[in-house]
């Protein structure tokens, strides 16, 4: 029997994860939200509108910002990204460089076939 008729008897026999499992994870992660999004956020206050513009200013004048931000980019870059793409980047040469052999190879052909 192949597998891909093993996978229709699996699912004709009803097997798979219970609706229950389901529903309980999801209302798990609903309820994790609310937890968190009710610990970020304290009670909103009436605000009058020189309030609002003194943090949305305190905000925006955090001159360090775009430091902290290009210094954890350059962090996760070097960190993470690099060493996962380095294989890919030596094949890549790779077969650059056997490209432009192969082209030299043709072009000195043809100049000798002159």
């Amino acid at each position: 029997m192949s597998i891909v008729h093993e996978d229709f008897d699996i699912e004709e026999q009803g097997g798979g994860i219970a609706p229950g499992a389901i529903v309980a994870t999801a209302v798990a992660a609903g309820l994790a939200a609310f937890l968190i999004r009710r610990a970020t956020h304290r009670e909103k206050q009436v605000e009058t509108p020189v309030e609002v513009a003194a943090a949305a200013w305190d905000r925006v004048s955090d001159a360090d910002l775009r430091g902290r931000t290009v210094a954890a980019t350059r962090l996760f870059l070097v960190d993470r990204v690099l060493p996962e793409m380095k294989p890919v980047l030596l094949d890549l040469v790779r077969d650059i460089k056997g490209y432009i052999d192969d082209a030299f190879r043709r072009i000195e052909q043809t100049i000798r076939d002159i």
